[in-house]
């Protein structure tokens, strides 16, 4: 990607590489500027380099990543390496993909006032942008919370008012929209156009261009695509007894809240489940209470063919550095295992595209290997029959979600139970046996997706994406 540095950009790279310690080969070189006022939109397939180019832009490399930082970025005017660091923050604003990395506050109200704070507003006008940022995201009922008890798509909504509120001279979004549903997103669009006309220069790294097509004299970047290793799809050394899971008046409150309330459905081995809802629909909740990480009311069995509760179910976060920790990819994954069927451990690696990456440091991981490597983790648990994934196809582009869909149908294959919360409503119609979609706590929705299910049935109520922002 090549584009020539304005002297009056809020923000600008030349020949700007950089390449983290232990890493052979460098991100980049890249050549940007974003001016004043200007929309900017730079896309990739996964592993480009995206999440890092965001970074550069933004100061946090090289001040809180080790490695050699190459060429020149300048933010504000002023060389991003030797700025300091809380100085760029006030020119700057970032949003990086994982929201949960960036909650500070105890409540979601005082999350917002942080920042106001630290701009030294007045205390009046302080908490008229705070009023206005809470109505404008829908984020008035969650004052109160603690963003931490929010679903992932709630946190994102709430860095995004966060960082949008400091009305910063410039921001730096990492895959801002991956967590929204189509409403929250149109929503944060419109806001993101509108700082735009108060000057402020916007640089957005998405895979999904469709939100911002709409947007006015957007400015569209490409990144050169990373070299993408040969798909294999070996057959797995197991296969998983048939069973179900029975859920039967299934209700779960959380914080004095009902979540979930009169769930009843039957999941069977050996097929892709997919559950669609908006953000804060519980979907999360469902997740986690199948694996037996939340109290409930009801009923949920699960039972082997021969009716004895002993198949097993493992969860993958929706935030993947959550479940990972050690020094290397295979470290990773033989961690806490003292016994290893090395048949089996060697053809998940390989279903899971890990072969080149064994030795690799999982936080270098792209966002879609890292989601792989904790797959990979929860598959070699002895007596697993059965995996729960949280928004599985986050940042990731068309390659990466089509790769995804194929390993899941092995595993169902292999006889495995394969329950997906998506907001990816194409993908989980074209990869699932079930699309079920989860509105207020309850199912309102069950039916297969390559018969009579129609993708626009399971969508958000919002704006046409390609509507005309100016």
């Amino acid at each position: 990607m090549t584009r020539p540095a304005a002297t009056t950009a809020v923000i600008a790279a030349r020949a700007a590489a950089f390449r983290y310690a232990g890493q052979a080969s460098a991100v980049g070189p890249f050549d940007f500027a974003a001016a004043a006022g200007e929309f900017h939109l730079i896309s990739g397939p996964s592993g480009c380099g995206k999440s890092t180019f965001a970074r550069m832009l933004c100061g946090l490399v090289p001040h809180l990543y080790r490695g050699e930082l190459a060429g020149q970025v300048h933010i504000g005017g002023r060389s991003s390496d030797t700025a300091p660091l809380w100085w760029l923050t006030t020119v700057v604003g970032f949003v990086a993909q994982n929201p949960r990395a960036q909650l500070l506050s105890s409540t979601v109200r005082d999350e917002i006032m942080f920042g106001l704070e630290n701009l030294g507003l007045s205390r009046r006008a302080a908490h008229e942008r705070l009023g206005h940022t809470l109505a404008t995201f829908g984020l008035e009922r969650f004052a109160e919370r603690d963003p931490r008890s929010l679903s992932g798509g709630e946190q994102q909504r709430l860095i995004l008012a966060a960082v949008m509120a400091r009305q910063p001279r410039a921001l730096v979004l990492d895959e801002p929209f991956a967590m929204l549903d189509t409403a929250s997103a149109m929503q944060a669009v419109s806001e993101l156009v509108a700082l735009r006309h108060q000057g402020c220069a916007i640089t957005a790294f998405e895979h999904g261009p469709a939100l911002l097509a709409g947007v006015d004299g957007l400015q569209r970047l490409a990144l050169p695509a990373a070299e993408i290793p040969d798909e294999d799809f070996p057959d797995l050394a197991v296969e998983v007894p048939p069973f179900r899971v029975v859920v039967n008046g299934l209700r779960v409150e959380l914080g004095g809240r009902p979540v979930l309330d009169g769930i009843d459905c039957t999941l069977a081995g050996g097929r892709v489940i997919a559950i669609v809802g908006t953000n804060g629909s519980g979907k999360t909740t469902l997740l986690r209470t199948l694996v037996g990480l939340h109290a409930y009311t009801g009923r949920v069995n699960t039972l082997s063919s021969d009716g004895h509760q002993t198949p097993r179910l493992g969860l993958c976060f929706q935030n993947p550095d959550c479940q990972i920790f050690n020094a290397s990819v295979r470290q990773e994954l033989r961690f806490g295992l003292s016994e290893i069927d090395e048949d089996f451990y060697r053809s998940v690696v390989r279903l899971l595209g890990l072969v080149r990456y064994e030795q690799t440091p999982p936080l270098l991981l792209s966002e879609g290997q890292k989601k792989r490597l904790a797959l990979a983790t929860v598959l070699l648990r002895p007596g697993l029959s059965g995996i729960c994934l949280d928004e599985p196809t986050l940042g990731q582009d068309a390659h990466q979600r089509r790769f995804l869909g194929r390993i899941l149908k092995r595993l169902a294959a292999a006889g495995y139970l394969c329950v997906i919360a998506t907001h990816d409503v194409e993908w989980a119609v074209k990869w699932s046996d079930e699309v079920f979609l989860l509105q207020a706590g309850r199912l309102t929705t069950r039916e297969h997706p390559r018969t009579t299910l129609n993708c626009e049935d399971l969508r958000d109520p919002a704006v046409s994406p390609h509507q005309q922002l100016r």
